[in-house]
């Protein structure tokens, strides 16, 4: 299944599931932001870790998130912290995000 089909009605559910492990700003990005998503394509998405969270959420807490967001949409996700991104590689995601 491509990730847009696979998220299409869901979206309200995933952006509260990343929400609720404490980011904010969730976006979607890559191929199915782009539209060139294929069957076995990955679902790429990145959030930030607001201030008031910062230090607070943890890898284990990321790679659960992923887990939970992969058993919700039936395809690969690779979840990405905007805050740990480095600088030309937020920049080069930034031009094709899209909001959830």
């Amino acid at each position: 299944m491509r990730p847009t089909d696979a998220i299409r009605g869901k979206e309200a559910d995933i952006r509260r599931l990343i929400e609720a492990y404490g980011f904010i700003e969730p976006k979607l990005f890559g191929s199915a932001a782009r539209g060139d998503d294929h069957e076995g394509s990955d679902l790429d998405l990145l959030a930030i870790i607001p201030p008031a969270m910062a230090g607070k959420i943890s890898l284990f807490d990321i790679a659960e998130l992923e887990d939970e967001l992969q058993a919700m949409v039936g395809v690969p996700v690779d979840f990405h912290v905007c805050n740990n991104m480095p600088e030309h590689l937020r920049q080069s995601i930034e031009r094709e995000m899209v909001t959830l």
